[in-house]
């Protein structure tokens, strides 16, 4: 389950977690230029992991190279194009139920591309 915000203790255990999953392989991390990303604790970490684990920092103000930004731009969409939300509580559950029907892919053989599960023409 996505945490409710993000920062540099919740940013640096998500990392921990990735060390976990491959343990034996040297990681590349592509990150944007989030304020969590670049903090001194953070910094601190990726120094210390630094013969596993290597950073790429995207350019500032480029949405356009993270392309996680066009599923947060689908998502913000289906969640809150012609609809005001006067039951928050309900709203975490929303977004998670669209992340789980989306389905994004990057890397595929021809090129980078994004096959949504949903219909994108579909009513918001």
């Amino acid at each position: 389950m996505p945490a409710p915000t993000a920062n540099a203790p919740r940013f640096i255990a998500f990392l921990g977690q990735l060390g976990q999953r491959w343990p034996d392989d040297h990681l590349v991390l592509v990150l944007d230029n989030a304020s969590y990303h670049k903090t001194a604790e953070v910094r601190a970490w990726v120094a210390d992991h630094a013969a596993r684990i290597s950073v790429q920092w995207l350019p500032t103000y480029s949405p356009q190279l993270n392309l996680i930004e066009r599923v947060w731009r689908y998502a913000k969409a289906k969640l809150a194009c012609h609809r005001m939300w006067n039951d928050l509580e309900r709203l975490p559950d929303a977004a998670q139920t669209i992340l789980d029907g989306t389905r994004a892919i990057y890397a595929a053989p021809d090129y980078p591309h994004i096959i949504w599960r949903q219909d994108l023409c579909e009513a918001a």
